[in-house]
């Protein structure tokens, strides 16, 4: 929390100490009703204060022309009539000793007739708020007013008949606490802004790294795409190229071989269709959120199972935890390498998907009953192995790759947490 913040804090509080004792202030005119008239106006003369404070400080037009000193002045004023309230701490109160100062009679006995409160607490709320807005300069400027104006307060009432030692010590024991309690909001003030302070450099940390392994991600999404798109519609159309380059020649020596020609361009086409359809279903928008890991791999076996011709199975164990989209999204991404895997390379009959969730994992697990391959005399980009393993990292998962010829294939990622 900065200063400017910690000011506004302060004054919204000051401001509602304000309004607090103005509802004690209603309650005693409601007290009045019932009091004599000098204890009236010795109500009434205590309250001036208050309603000073209510009217320079609860209204904005003040605080615009002062800005930054305004919160400063409340604070001031406030200390200042605490201050001569306090000023009864040191007096007996007595008639004679009211007369001597010099007080009108009539005010004399407001004075005498009010109820007697202890108001030295109340002395150190400004000295508190001070502290907390304006740290320890603040706390010790705020301590300093307040201390010579409760002690000239004391020396101004203080009779003379009485031992000096009990005043030294009254006001010692006084101006000490006048300064311990707001340096100490001070530090704990301090120590708290260095702690926000703290978090909000590690927020802004966290922010950028978050940034970058999204663009991470993107970039690492983007290369995948670009590898399918070469790896599958680049090549059905340069075939597609050569075929028509041939088809030329074939249309004027061999129409019988020309036909075959056009119906194997036709192949061509066809399966370069389903490869753009198939990248401009994985540019679509994710329907991970709405549908769920479990729900998108259905829909995924559906649609490879229609057509490929394989037969696919979904097994599901246990409940889905609460995963987070980038770790969905990896899983279902190395599912959908795995089956593309799968109907380009494996010739299989049957796949299974198992996800399988436990209280800490979730395992998934893709097998087919096809060809097989041996993954040590074959380079891991040819199967997209190497995005796989890549994917998994992302979210800290682990993935491992069992074939042999003849034996089928078996991926697995395993993601812990």
């Amino acid at each position: 929390m900065d200063q400017p913040l910690a000011r506004r804090e302060a004054l919204r509080i000051f401001r509602l100490t304000i309004i607090i004792q103005l509802a004690f202030l209603g309650l005693n005119l409601l007290a009045m009703l019932g009091l004599a008239g000098s204890a009236r106006w010795g109500i009434l003369f205590r309250a001036i204060p208050t309603l000073v404070l209510a009217l320079l400080f609860l209204p904005p037009w003040l605080e615009q022309a002062l800005g930054q000193y305004f919160l400063a002045l409340g604070l001031g004023l406030d200390v200042l009539f605490s201050s001569l309230e306090t000023s009864r701490i040191f007096s007996s109160w007595s008639p004679a000793r009211f007369a001597e100062m010099g007080l009108p009679p009539e005010m004399l006995r407001h004075l005498e007739v009010a109820p007697p409160i202890e108001p030295f607490f109340f002395l150190l709320i400004p000295l508190v708020l001070a502290a907390w807005g304006y740290g320890r300069r603040g706390a010790l400027l705020g301590s300093t007013w307040a201390s010579v104006l409760h002690l000239g307060a004391g020396l101004w009432v203080f009779p003379q008949d009485e031992s000096p030692v009990l005043f030294g010590t009254q006001a010692i024991a006084r101006i000490a606490l006048l300064y311990l309690v707001p340096l100490l909001v001070s530090f704990l003030a301090g120590r708290e802004r260095q702690q926000h302070a703290q978090l909000e450099k590690a927020y802004q940390r966290l922010r950028r790294h978050a940034a970058t392994v999204e663009q991470l991600a993107v970039s690492r999404e983007r290369n995948r795409l670009a590898r399918e798109l070469h790896d599958t519609l680049a090549h059905s159309l340069s075939a597609l190229n050569v075929q028509l380059q041939a088809l030329r020649t074939l249309l004027v020596n061999d129409i019988e071989a020309a036909q075959e020609a056009v119906d194997e361009m036709a192949g061509l086409a066809k399966r370069g269709l389903e490869e753009s359809r198939q990248a401009i279903q994985a540019l679509r928008t994710d329907r991970l959120e709405t549908m769920g890991l479990k729900g998108t791999l259905r829909d995924l076996l559906q649609a490879f199972q229609a057509r490929s011709g394989v037969q696919a199975h979904l097994s599901v164990a246990g409940n889905e935890p609460a995963l987070t989209a980038e770790e969905a999204q990896v899983l279902f991404r190395i599912a959908e390498e795995a089956l593309t895997n799968v109907e380009r390379h494996a010739a299989a009959q049957n796949v299974t998907v198992r996800l399988a969730y436990g209280a800490d994992r979730v395992d998934l697990v893709i097998h087919d009953d096809g060809v097989g391959f041996d993954p040590a005399s074959v380079h891991l980009d040819r199967y997209g192995l190497t995005g796989m393993r890549e994917r998994a990292a992302m979210v800290g998962a682990t993935l491992e790759v069992h074939s042999r010829p003849g034996g089928g294939t078996e991926v697995w990622c395993s993601l812990e947490w």
